[in-house]
């Protein structure tokens, strides 16, 4: 009850706390609005403060509908659309009127019933909340537009006994109108999401010129902008007379100077990576960096390579000149599905200069050899590095070794995902990494676990495979005796059978008391079958939780 009465200030600073606005700055990770929604329903006092933040970032809890190739639940799409029925609510029904009158033959027009007993009032103008706008695709799909029309269109507008070509005539219209009318009226955006090339020119313009647009402050849209994502997914073919879409870096270079994070998708042309180059070198306050190919087109690029055409490999070198020009603000670095193959002196020397990196991500990169060791002998500030491989091994062990070494003052944290050949890495860890809190690592024998748990022991968190080959019955009854006493969670991945019996797990947890471990958590993730309601039992008596997946 007394929560009604707090100060608006006191509540908007809860739930500022409560925005979660996806702090990774994955393109895919959608954003929850749940806690929010709750906030909404405590008393209109409540409803009133926590509304601007609940439609502050509305498109966000959908960003995961940026997945090419993913099916969604028919309720997903249900509560999008109600999303943009709240939204569309909030222009005035003669504009919608009028779109369908200028929009559709006289014959098509009698189809429409205009109710005029219906009035749309809002409780809100939720659009003035907007600091996040993501110009999804779904919105021009036609078939999808028409499947829930029932949901998101104007309910003031009968129409029934329509078809998809005719009513396609007016809901593109209506949709062109509503994010124009999103672009002019939203607040001052902190986030723009891009996740496919928008081909209409004209429409690109329209939505640019109003997100530019200065008010009689000098003010526009773009001004307090610190997150840009783009998906670059125009493919030109010959066959094509229209000209290719507008630049989005050039249309944005004279108002977005001051981002902390940019997220780039695909380069598929010279001409983009130049572009891409200039705004990146434009910048004033970058902070955060986002490189990716699509993971389609980079099983094309390997199919390319054999024949010669290393164009995406000249695209990144042009775009790894300009990051130099980030040196001082720029700390976490993320690449994806990039090759480093063909990577050029200059472009190599541009990644030498980044001296504040804190956070490096390789995903799925190719062709990380010895050529790139002088690139991790200058990573001497990392805290955080992870290593996911590509289909087939594409790492020098060499720069893994060099990476660890250099980093050995700072790096806390170590993901590596890829399949050993050589034991240099799990050599260097215990003699370098003593700082680690978080460690996951591929397969790992008996006698290197034993050392690694000596070594590091900050570990709250730690992955493994345990190797196939050794004697773990053994040496499992015995390794809480070597456990980090701050090790919370153990988690053990691909494992298709046990490797040791209930009764070799319970003196395991008993070691862990007996070295006043804090470990809570053990996870294990595979295909055996013989974790019965004994080993759950032991763990329940050592007050430790066990994991199945």
């Amino acid at each position: 009850m007394f929560a009604s009465f707090l100060l608006s200030e006191c509540l908007e600073k809860i739930f500022l706390n409560l925005l979660d606005k996806n702090s990774s700055g994955d393109a895919y990770t959608y954003t929850s609005t749940k806690d929010l929604h709750s906030c909404t329903l405590v008393s209109r006092h409540w409803c009133r403060t926590s509304t601007p933040f609940l439609y502050a970032y509305p498109f966000h809890h959908f960003r995961h509908f940026a997945y090419p190739n993913i099916y969604f639940h028919n309720e997903t799409y249900l509560s999008y659309f109600k999303l943009i029925r709240t939204l569309i609510s909030c222009i005035p029904k003669s504009d919608i009127e009028q779109i369908i009158l200028s929009n559709s033959s006289s014959k098509l027009s009698n189809l429409f019933d205009f109710n005029e007993e219906t009035i749309n009032l809002t409780t809100f103008n939720y659009v003035k909340f907007i600091r996040g706008l993501i110009f999804d695709k779904i919105l021009s799909n036609t078939y999808k537009l028409f499947r829930y029309q029932k949901i998101w269109f104007p309910p003031y507008i009968s129409n029934n006994n329509i078809t998809e070509n005719q009513f396609s005539k007016i809901s593109i219209p209506i949709i062109n109108h509503f994010l124009k009318f999103l672009c002019k009226n939203c607040n001052n955006l902190t986030t723009l999401d891009f996740p496919f090339t928008i081909q209409n020119n004209e429409f690109f313009n329209s939505i640019i010129e109003l997100l530019t647009f200065n008010d009689f402050n000098g003010k526009n849209k773009l001004r307090d902008l610190k997150e840009l994502y783009y998906i670059n997914n125009y493919v030109g073919r010959n066959e094509e007379v229209r000209s290719p879409p507008n630049d989005l870096y050039l249309a944005l270079s004279n108002y977005s100077c001051r981002l902390n994070l940019l997220y780039n998708e695909q380069i598929n042309s010279i001409e983009k990576a130049n572009s891409l180059s200039r705004f990146i070198s434009l910048q004033k306050m970058l902070q955060h960096i986002i490189l990716s190919e699509n993971k389609r087109d980079s099983v094309v690029y390997a199919i390319n390579r054999l024949f010669g055409d290393d164009n995406i490999d000249n695209n990144y070198n042009i775009v790894f000149n300009s990051l130099s020009t980030q040196s001082e603000t720029l700390k976490i670095l993320e690449f994806k599905y990039i090759p480093f193959n063909k990577i050029n002196e200059k472009a190599l020397n541009s990644l030498c200069l980044l001296k504040n990196i804190r956070v490096l991500k390789l995903y799925k990169c190719r062709e990380i050899y010895d050529n790139l060791n002088s690139w991790a002998k200058n990573l001497t500030r990392l805290e955080v590095f992870e290593f996911v491989a590509y289909y087939i091994p594409t790492i020098s062990e060499g720069f893994l070794v060099q990476l660890i070494q250099s980093s050995s003052k700072t790096l806390t944290k170590l993901v590596l995902h890829y399949k050993r050949e050589h034991n240099q890495v799990f050599q260097q860890i215990p003699f370098y990494s003593h700082l680690l809190i978080h460690l996951e690592l591929p397969k790992i024998f008996p006698d290197e676990l034993i050392l690694i748990f000596k070594s590091c022991t900050k570990l709250i968190y730690f992955s493994t495979i345990l190797s196939d080959h050794g004697s773990w019955e053994n040496i499992f009854r015995n390794l809480g005796k070597f456990i980090p006493k701050n090790l919370r969670k153990i988690q053990f991945k691909e494992m298709d059978y046990l490797v040791f019996s209930s009764n070799e797990l319970k003196c395991f947890f008993q070691e862990c008391i007996n070295s006043n471990s804090k470990l809570k958590y053990l996870e294990i993730i595979g295909k055996c079958d013989d974790v019965n309601q004994e080993y759950f039992k032991v763990a329940r008596e050592f007050g430790m939780e066990l994991i199945k997946e």
